[in-house]
């Protein structure tokens, strides 16, 4: 038999309290369960109820933390469980405040994958695929994940992609079209988007009206970024090579990589020459 030599309230938490059985620490509490008990100083206590008390108490505190986590922002089982884990609680107080929060529908992976689809959607900046990966991260499980992201339709899809796809192009029009197009590709890429999805994107470029008329109004500008250039590659490459053919060569083909249309390039050349 043990003895409860002492109840001590916490200092920074009233709610909860510290208990000594036969002089030593033994756990803490809240104060529900003391009253619930009827624990006082001075009370003998069997060992199985010394473990069922520790167990409640466990269970009500870690139910606590977990409401306090989720408080920030909505969690899904997975990311209760892990939270848990890591405060040290045993599987079987978790599965218990698990059971508790579904029961409360303070945790459904159902609602918060359909929310997050949602929101993503309507926030237009993440892929189809972008979305499926980070709800599997959240360990949502992939049947519930199937079932929801019939909401983030291939047409979805492409009307996403296509908007940042014009968003970049403006914002990096004075790019010559062939690089910013190779740059676009790789950002789509890392959101992503499907190279078929991605093809889309770039044939829309292509035949958008006001993207082109921008690139015209654009090619002077093309022009002089071609021609400095030129001057970089032309001083670069014959400082090392004498043969003046192979130089023109080298620095025409620098100028391609870099995604200036052959017209542009001869002219830039030409430029240089004179």
């Amino acid at each position: 038999m043990h003895k409860i030599s002492k109840i001590q309230l916490q200092n920074k938490n009233k709610n909860r309290a510290n208990v000594y059985i036969n002089d030593v620490y033994s756990l803490s509490c809240d104060v529900e369960i003391i009253l619930k008990y009827k624990l006082k100083e001075g009370l003998n206590i069997d060992k199985k109820n010394l473990v069922e008390l520790i167990e409640e108490s466990n269970e009500k505190r870690a139910f606590q933390i977990a409401l306090h986590y989720l408080s920030f922002k909505p969690r899904t089982h997975y990311e209760i469980t892990m939270y848990l884990l890591k405060k040290d609680y045993e599987d079987n107080i978790i599965n218990k405040v698990l059971e508790k929060l579904i029961y409360y529908k303070y945790i459904d992976d159902k609602q918060y994958a359909l929310n997050y689809i949602s929101s993503a959607i309507a926030e237009g900046k993440k892929s189809s695929n972008t979305v499926k990966s980070k709800l599997i991260s959240k360990g949502i499980s992939l049947e519930i994940i199937e079932d929801c992201i019939k909401l983030f339709s291939s047409d979805v899809n492409i009307k996403i992609a296509k908007e940042i796809s014009n968003k970049y192009f403006y914002q990096k029009s004075n790019l010559p079209l062939k690089q910013l197009k190779s740059k676009l590709s790789q950002l789509l890429v890392r959101k992503g988007f499907t190279w078929e999805v991605i093809d889309a994107c770039l044939n829309d470029l292509d035949q958008n009206s006001e993207v082109q008329s921008t690139i015209d109004s654009n090619k002077e500008e093309y022009q002089l970024q071609a021609i400095k250039l030129a001057e970089k590659y032309f001083d670069k490459y014959s400082k090392k090579e004498n043969n003046s053919y192979l130089v023109e060569k080298k620095v025409k083909h620098t100028l391609y990589q870099k995604g200036y249309d052959i017209d542009i390039i001869d002219v830039a050349f030409e430029s240089i020459k004179k």
